[in-house]
């Protein structure tokens, strides 16, 4: 998965057609490394309705404030410079869950 490396790419990237997914995740969370586990699956099935980002906390203070992620793990969706849906704070996420938070995200498209 790519990484978002300046508030400059974020601002083009959440400004595409195309819906993007912000994964906000660290290496030092376990939680954000359980998804990690099942995550790739997960872009696989759903490569053709979105692109997929990763965003390090710890570098990338400005795109979390931009984003208003304040606990990992965190999902936030955008299209066109507008999110279409979150899933914010440090609460552990199954897969599951993070499946059914894409489909809401498809429906709001």
């Amino acid at each position: 998965m790519n990484h978002i490396q300046s508030k400059e790419q974020y601002t083009e990237l959440i400004a595409n057609k195309k819906a993007t997914v912000l994964f906000f995740s660290a290496d030092w969370c376990p939680d954000c490394n359980f998804i990690d586990g099942f995550f790739d699956e997960i872009m696989e099935k759903n490569k053709e309705d979105f692109d997929f980002y990763k965003v390090n906390p710890d570098t990338q203070q400005e795109v979390c404030a931009a984003a208003n992620v304040m606990g990992i793990p965190s999902f936030v969706t955008y299209q066109n410079s507008t999110i279409i849906a979150d899933m914010v704070g440090n609460d552990s996420r199954t897969k599951e869950e993070i499946e059914a938070f894409l489909e809401r995200s498809k429906v709001a498209k």
